[in-house]
Order: structure tokens, then sequence, then C-alpha cells
């Protein structure tokens, strides 16, 4: 529904009367405001979203560091992620959550349609115009990292790549960890470089 619509029918419901209302409630039951944007955005409305993360993106291995700046906002209210989603995808953000100390919401409704699967929310209008995010992929490779290393997320990688992200995006250092000593003795290698066969 455009913004002329809601307001013809903002303005046509407030000139009805009393009565009409009542009778209008019973029949049809409470209109809810912006139904159909809300079922897109897991039940909230688009002018009070920080940053948004499709479903697809909440399943990789990483976490998105623009989550992190997005929780850090000084409007940032809270987390909603999508309920319909395996629990082994959003377990990391609702551990991202609690660390930073921000409420999170699990959403399930057969309703929601879309592919939203993470939400960081305001209680307030924030108007941004860009909410969605970069694919991590997509956003590395722009950067110049390799695509090894990149499908490394996750696990333990050698100084020298380790010294490369920090170098490409430090904000993605917390996907990674440094091989050990131990690690090589114990014949681990960095992913980032073993040739496929």
């Amino acid at each position: 529904m455009d913004k002329d619509m809601q307001s013809e029918a903002i303005s046509a419901w407030g000139q009805k009367g009393d009565i009409e209302k009542a009778l209008m409630v019973g029949i049809h039951g409470v209109t809810e405001f912006k139904h159909d944007e809300k079922v897109y955005y897991l039940g909230e409305f688009k002018e009070n979203m920080i940053i948004q993360l499709s479903q697809k993106q909440v399943a990789q291995a990483a976490i998105y560091p623009e989550v992190i700046r997005a929780l850090k906002d000084k409007r940032a209210t809270k987390m909603i992620i999508d309920g319909s989603m395996s629990s082994r995808y959003i377990e990391k953000y609702k551990k991202l959550a609690t660390k930073m100390n921000k409420p999170y919401i699990v959403r399930s409704d057969p309703e929601f349609k879309g592919a939203t699967g993470l939400l960081v929310i305001s209680d307030e209008a924030v108007e941004r115009q860009v909410i969605t995010v970069e694919d991590r992929s997509v956003r590395l490779k722009r950067l110049g990292m390799s695509s090894a290393l990149i499908n490394a997320v996750g696990k333990k990688i050698c100084k020298k790549c380790f010294e490369q992200i920090l170098k490409i995006d430090p904000k993605e250092s917390p996907n990674y960890n440094e091989l050990t000593f131990l690690d090589r003795i114990g014949g681990e290698r960095c992913p980032a470089h073993q040739v496929t066969k």
C-alpha cells in the first residue's frame, strides 16, 4: 500500500463515527498498519531497520561485521532473527547479541514472506536508504581476498594469511583463528594454501 492510499484510508477511518468503527472492528477485526510490509520484515516496519541480512547470509559460517557495527549503533534496541531457519545457523547471532548486551527475538510465523533472516531494529524511525548488506564473499573478492581464504572462514589459518585478512578487512578477523605451533606439529595446515587434486 503506497503512502497516498494509506493517508486516504486513515482519513476515511477518522471520519467514521464511534459506532461505525466498533461495527467495522467487530466484523473485520483490527486493521493492521502496513501489514504487507511487516510480513516481509519479520513483523517490523522498514523505517525502523538499521540493517537486514538475508537467510542465505545468516546461514553462512561467518558473522557479518556489519551486524556488529549495527548493534553498536546507539539507536539499536534489539535483533530479530527468523526462527524458521536451523538453530545451527542462528546460534552465533544469538551469542553475539548476548555478548553485546542487546536483546534478541527469534520469530517464527508461517505468514512471513521473503528472504529476511536477521534484522537490527530501532524503536524509532531510522529512515536509512540502504539496509541490505552486500554478500560477504562478493565484498571480500572486490577488496582483493582470494576465494581460498574467503572459504577458510571459521578455520585456523597461517600467520601470513591472518595478516592479509587484517590488511584487507580487519573487521573480518573474528571469523578466523591463527594456527598455533602445536597445531602445526599435529599436522594442521592452512586451508588457504592447500592444493586441491
